[in-house]
């Protein structure tokens, strides 16, 4: 029994590490465009005059990665007791809030600012 869970540890981390892989390859490559991954657009209007800087996308994004990397630092400290670390409740009220500012700006540049800007 034990080599099985040991096998498909190895095989589900193969997997991850594979999957990785494939997606830095194609970023690297251009397959996966990444050029405008910090721009919202304004809808009604043309590409590229409706395209701006979104700081919403970009706090998102770094709330993100610290979210995930403080996850993956806790499960590194704690995999040798083969428990599940805990996800802080400060950590959910903060990824909510992030993801309502970005949801906010969102709407903003879908409903109000294109008759603004006009």
């Amino acid at each position: 029994m034990n080599l099985l869970l040991q096998a498909l540890r190895f095989e589900f981390l193969g997997f991850l590490v594979g999957l990785a892989g494939i997606v830095i390859v194609q970023l690297l490559t251009g397959k996966i465009d990444s050029r405008y991954l910090l721009y919202g657009t304004v809808t009604g209007r043309k590409v590229n005059d409706g395209r701006y800087f979104s700081p919403e996308r970009v706090q998102l994004l770094v709330f993100t990665l610290g979210a995930a990397l403080y996850y993956l630092t806790e499960v590194m400290t704690t995999a040798r007791s083969g428990m599940v670390p805990e996800f802080p409740q400060s950590w959910l009220v903060v990824m909510t809030g992030s993801n309502a500012i970005y949801l906010g700006g969102k709407t903003y540049a879908r409903w109000f600012a294109n008759n603004k800007l006009k």
